[in-house]
């Protein structure tokens, strides 16, 4: 009698469990835009699934801090905590859904969505996703150390940077449209500012070979990438042509020649002796 009790008891409990595991609310999915530009917007999503159970409310953190909550049995079903660190669009957000805007750098970092079950159970469900916040560069990268006249086998020796981003772009050289030897090249340095931004250099030296010349001529890219968000690339000509000067005389161009001043007197004199009236 005592076992018979004993296991009506447990089967009991059992059932209980039971009853309450297939009662709860839970969450099927967060989804957050994995990389966002700072300044730009995004959607934050929230599904979840009720089964037995009904919604009561649902909110979104970012971190410990509240900042959207939709309970649609009140008066106002949405309302907005304006977060700090970006902007919520309250005409475009609705249930799970909330459309977000100017975007900080602040802002990256998890995002947590809470879904809570009305009564009798009360249950809630919360799950997280994060969000990388991107700010690129300030404008197209920057190759420096370009001479204006190279000679055969001489040593060149170039900079690529690109200005203040997070995170840091990955730097690469090209010349001639192909990628250029990996012992030619530095391993980029990365500088972080007191903002959090990065600023980027590529080091790249070589020796001015026969075979790199194309019509005397060599042309170098550099280009800048976030991978997905961001690509900028910057060109340059290293040549071993002699540069041109123009003429005075005939207009025309000179290699290597600059105007002389006494070439210049002289058809002064010239003009003057025959402008004279003929005696």
């Amino acid at each position: 009698m005592v076992t018979r009790r004993r296991w009506s008891h447990s089967w009991m409990l059992a059932m209980v469990f039971l009853v309450q595991g297939t009662t709860t609310i839970r969450i099927t999915g967060v989804r957050v835009p994995e990389r966002v530009e700072a300044g730009g917007e995004g959607q934050l999503e929230c599904s979840w699934q009720e089964e037995l159970d009904h919604m009561y409310s649902i909110k979104w953190y970012q971190g410990a801090h509240e900042f959207y909550r939709y309970t649609p049995t009140a008066h106002d079903p949405v309302q907005i905590f304006d977060p700090p660190t970006l902007d919520v669009d309250k005409e475009k957000s609705w249930g799970g859904i909330v459309r977000v805007a100017n975007v900080s750098l602040a802002a990256e970092g998890p995002f947590h969505c809470e879904v809570s079950a009305d009564g009798p159970t009360f249950h809630t469900a919360s799950d997280s996703s994060i969000m990388t916040v991107v700010d690129i560069p300030e404008g197209a990268p920057v190759i420096s150390g370009v001479r204006s006249q190279y000679l055969v086998d001489d040593l060149v020796d170039l900079t690529c940077t690109s200005r203040r981003s997070r995170p840091p772009p990955d730097l690469s050289f090209t010349i001639n449209t192909q990628q250029v030897l990996a012992e030619w090249v530095e391993p980029q340095t990365d500088v972080v500012d007191e903002e959090g931004l990065t600023t980027s250099s590529l080091r790249m030296q070589f020796s001015l070979m026969p075979g790199l010349l194309r019509h005397g001529e060599v042309r170098v890219r550099c280009v800048s990438e976030i991978p997905g968000i961001y690509r900028q690339e910057s060109y340059d000509v290293l040549t071993t042509r002699q540069p041109y000067h123009a003429s005075v005389l005939g207009g025309g161009a000179t290699p290597g020649i600059r105007p002389s001043l006494v070439s210049v007197s002289q058809v002064i004199v010239l003009a003057l002796l025959l402008s004279l009236p003929h005696l």
